[in-house]
């Protein structure tokens, strides 16, 4: 099965000190995901978005993005559930770093085919 690839360009709200949202981001970086999720912060060099923020996600397959994301826009309450009880605080760290991006950002799951 072909590994994805989920792009997210983030948005900080304003006010928001950026050396605390990479804090917070190598926090929940550092804690567990979903099972067959790793997760990346980027931030631009160079180029239009340099300075600005990329949350990058590799997941093993379309079966484990669909495990939690059933659908576009849509969440497994019931897995997304159990895996917030089995890990209050990457939650919790979780909770946090959105609160300190806007909700406008632009995502895309990219489907792995050559390499």
């Amino acid at each position: 099965m072909p590994r994805i690839i989920g792009v997210h360009e983030i948005e900080l709200r304003p006010g928001v000190d950026p050396a605390e949202f990479e804090r917070v981001a190598a926090e929940v970086v550092s804690l567990p995901m979903m099972a067959g999720w790793t997760t990346r912060l980027l931030k631009g060099e160079r180029g239009a978005r340099a300075g600005r923020y990329l949350l990058v996600f590799e997941i093993t397959s379309p079966a484990a993005r669909d495990r939690y994301f059933p659908a576009e826009n849509q969440v497994s309450e019931e897995e997304m559930g159990r895996f917030d009880e089995q890990n209050p605080q990457a939650a919790e760290a979780w909770e946090r770093l959105h609160a300190m991006r806007t909700d406008t950002d632009v995502a895309t799951d990219y489907v792995v085919v050559a390499e």
